[in-house]
């Protein structure tokens, strides 16, 4: 009541949507109940198949969202007569609890994204399996957020447990409510039923004659049981020999009981034939885990044995026809039948077989499991034992199990048949929704090009990628490509590494124009709806620098999806302009403020190690002195004058304790410099002037040694030897070629040309997509289009210490841009971008 509660309040809390219909092509539909149609279109509704058939023969609605899935196979949504996810282990003590309700037990928040990956949609919950009567079984979905819509069924059937679960009950003791005294004395334990099979069938008939005698019994435990082994609510039995089986079909006779049998024994054709008449249905696994060996000895006795169904068990030499039509080997008496096998001469008997696995954890792999009974069926007849007669069993044929008009739209798109060896679950519906997508949930993506240009030097023709979840793991020719990898291949197309932008005015949704302190951690502050970001990413733009008016701190983050920091901060930024006398200045009197704090915390930080070790060395030695000196006080407390003689000798060889070094005083302001000064990161100085960035680099690099950037350096190319002389970078933009004094000047092109590195800013925010064809009009005007593009990608990563991107290489990020044509051909378009190993941008979407 509990579960339905929620769901009820669940319910009303949704919002209301508009019914949208979806149009499914493909390859192949198998609806479950019948044999695969080819060239099929699947129409679905709000959560309901409309139609489902032949493309030719089913008119798709002409506002219909089209879906062209291409050559892959649509099955209904697996089905599973029986799993433990409610179970927990948590089977009560008492051997009879047939009113407890598995449903109760389930979380229906919980994960179960491993199972519908493998194509399982519904589930039956088993109540226990320890005890005689554990309780009523229960059946769901597995995603969806209409909770009262995902409970297909909350009393499936009643579960009995025969076998060990009956032989050794604990007893029960049931302490007294109030004081005990000798009128009400504390009760001796009392036992359960249990023992023998004829005492528990003798204690069930008594229950069953209970319930059926009295419809209105107070009783809560028999009122539970007055509509079990009915057809709506079977009776589900778990027997591990044939003399359990006969004693469950004898109470079934009696009370007109319908019965599901759980991995029964082995029988003979004629044995299986007699069930029919009282057993719906059977459910049986496999006998093996996947990737698992065990040994499986055969029994010479099928009654004394406890494996699960067809395991162990003496094979009948009469065997039933196949339901395949192929010839049956004549076995050994000896022989055990396989679960395959069984399941086939159990169809052939009249009754449904449904499948189920060993373990919950195998679950993900059901079609593979599906596929081991194929080898003595065909496979329409497995594909039903995993949809539509599991869903018959369950009694939720009406919802689930095919693919046909007014049944829910829950299906699985495969890539091939649906048992052949390398077929992968795609996606995976329910209730028209998307609960499973391998294309954004699996970790392997290849990425196939004409031409991948890595960034460092190499160029590889019809080369490929390997990526597995952000990083990439193989760059070459043909690189190895996992059986479950996305495959996605550009002909003709080149591919590139990501471009970083070291000035845009994106991250925060709006322009940072205020002042902020050094210390401060901008990743913090990123937006997840920064409304430039698409459109950079259509440009290429995968990496970006943000700042705030100097000094601040400098962020590079990535502009996936989600903005995601990379290096907080990945350099702090300066300014020197205007008056120079002055502001050249107040920049060293704060270097120098700087350097005084982070020397005084690199030396505290020097001499904190040999501190330690020393203070270890004087502990060990003053705790031999101490030792040493009560050994000597123990020998001579008699003798006091000569004691204080020893005394004062032993103060005289008592050992130093070292000093420890001053630890310095936090300052939060200063705290910032001391990455700088350790050359951790950058200073990025904003230098315009030629002046100014003399300047700059005085101060920085000859009186302070510090990695430098200049930001904006327009004079940059009348120095450019003085940069390259004292190993400065730049970054350039947002104008890359202008004419001074009449004279054109490409300021890439006098940097490249004495090997000073550069990078590039735009300085916009959706504008920022044309930083590459800014940086293309400069090739254009003699820029080598390879020093370009290191300009765009290696150079800047190199330059700023991020070492995860600006190349296409093994564990880096799986950062690139596929691109129409050579980068910076005029007519060259982005046709898809990658961040982190997702596509962030793909032509046409």
């Amino acid at each position: 009541m509990i579960y339905r509660s929620i769901a009820i309040l669940v319910l009303f809390a949704l919002p209301a949507a508009a019914a949208e219909t979806h149009a499914y092509r493909a390859a192949r539909l198998w609806p479950g109940n019948g044999p695969a149609i080819v060239d099929a279109v699947l129409i679905v509704r709000d959560g309901k198949v409309v139609a489902a058939g032949k493309r030719a023969d089913v008119k798709i609605p002409n506002d219909a969202v089209m879906h062209d899935l291409g050559d892959v196979t649509i099955i209904p949504g697996l089905v599973v007569a029986e799993t433990t996810l409610a179970d927990r282990g948590k089977d009560d003590l008492l051997a009879l609890t047939p009113h407890y309700r598995a449903i109760d037990g389930f979380d229906p928040f919980g994960d179960y994204s491993l199972a519908l990956a493998g194509g399982v949609t519904t589930v039956q919950l088993s109540p226990g399996g320890k005890r005689l009567l554990p309780g009523q079984g229960s059946v769901v979905k597995l995603f969806g957020d209409d909770l009262v819509r995902r409970t297909l069924r909350e009393e499936e059937s009643l579960r009995l447990v025969l076998g060990d679960a009956i032989k050794n009950p604990p007893r029960i003791y049931e302490p007294p409510v109030g004081a005990v005294s000798v009128d009400r004395p504390l009760l001796p334990t009392r036992p359960q039923l249990g023992g023998g099979l004829p005492n528990v069938m003798a204690g069930l008939r008594a229950a069953f004659q209970a319930a059926r005698g009295d419809q209105n019994v107070s009783d809560g435990l028999i009122r539970s049981m007055v509509d079990a082994g009915t057809a709506r609510k079977p009776l589900r039995v778990v027997a591990t020999n044939l003399a359990e089986v006969s004693a469950a079909m004898a109470l079934a006779d009696e009370f007109k009981l319908r019965l599901v049998l759980v991995d029964p024994p082995a029988a003979t054709p004629e044995q299986m034939e007699s069930w029919k008449q009282t057993v719906d249905g059977v459910i049986i696994n496999p006998g093996m885990r996947p990737g698992m060996i065990a040994d499986v000895t055969p029994s010479d006795d099928a009654s004394s044995t406890t494996a699960p169904a067809g395991r162990n068990r003496r094979r009948n030499p009469a065997p039933a026809p196949a339901r395949d039509n192929r010839p049956t080997a004549k076995r050994n008496e000896d022989t055990p039948s396989s679960p395959a096998e069984t399941a086939r001469d159990i169809r052939a008997a009249g009754m449904r077989v449904a499948i189920k696995p060993m373990l919950d954890a195998d679950l993900k792999e059901m079609l593979y499991l599906g596929g081991l009974f194929a080898t003595h069926n065909n496979s329409a007849d497995v594909l039903k034992m995993l949809t539509a007669e599991a869903a018959e069993l369950l009694g939720v044929g009406g919802r689930v199990g095919t693919l046909v008009t007014g049944k829910d739209a829950d299906f699985v798109v495969l890539s091939g048949e649906p048992f052949g060896l390398h077929t992968r679950v795609r996606s995976v519906y329910v209730d028209g929704q998307v609960a499973y997508d391998a294309a954004a949930a699996n970790r392997s993506k290849v990425i196939r090009g004409a031409r991948l240009i890595t960034g460092n030097g190499d160029t590889i023709l019809n080369g490929s990628i390997l990526v597995e979840g952000r990083t990439i793991r193989a760059v070459g020719r043909d690189v190895s490509t996992p059986p479950d990898a996305e495959e996605k291949r550009f002909a003709g197309a080149v591919i590139v590494p990501g471009f970083l932008d070291l000035g845009n005015g994106l991250g925060l949704g709006g322009p940072l124009n205020s002042n902020i302190g050094l210390n401060t951690k901008l990743g913090a502050r990123l937006v997840s709806s920064e409304p430039g970001a698409a459109a950079a990413r259509q440009g290429g733009v995968t990496t970006v620098l943000l700042s705030a008016p100097a000094p601040s701190p400098v962020l590079a983050f990535k502009l996936g999806e989600k903005l995601r920091p990379v290096k907080d901060p990945v350099a702090l930024r300066f300014a020197i302009r205007g008056n120079l006398t002055q502001a050249g200045a107040s920049f060293r009197d704060t270097l120098k403020a700087a350097k005084t704090y982070c020397d005084s915390w690199t030396k505290y930080e020097a001499e904190l190690p040999e501190y330690e070790r020393e203070k270890k060395e004087y502990d060990v030695k003053l705790k031999d002195y101490e030792k040493k000196a009560a050994a000597k006080k123990d020998e001579k407390k008699d003798e006091k004058k000569d004691a204080k003689k020893e005394e004062k000798k032993d103060d005289e060889e008592k050992p130093e304790e070292p000093k420890a070094p001053t630890r310095p005083q936090a300052n939060d302001a200063l705290e910032p410099y001391r990455a700088l000064f350790a050359g951790k990161i950058p200073a990025l100085v904003e230098a315009r002037r030629e002046d100014a960035i003399r300047l700059a680099i005085t101060i920085c690099r000859d009186e302070f040694k510090l990695r430098t950037i200049l930001i904006g350096a327009d004079d940059a190319y009348r120095v450019a030897d003085l940069l390259a002389e004292k190993n400065v970078a730049a970054i350039a933009g947002p104008e890359l070629v202008r004419t001074v004094d009449r004279n054109e000047v490409n300021l890439p092109l006098a940097l490249a040309m004495r090997s000073v590195p550069v990078g590039y800013q735009s300085l916009a925010t959706s504008g920022a997509r044309h930083l590459p064809n800014a940086v293309g009009f400069a090739v254009r005007h003699g820029l080598g289009s390879d020093e370009a593009l290191r300009g765009l990608t290696a150079a800047p990563a190199q330059f700023l210490g991020l070492d995860t991107v600006g190349t296409l290489a093994v564990g880096k990020d799986a950062d690139l841009v596929v691109l129409s044509g050579m980068p910076f051909e005029a007519s060259t378009r982005v046709l898809a971008v990658m961040i982190d190993g997702q596509w962030a941008y793909r032509e046409g979407e």
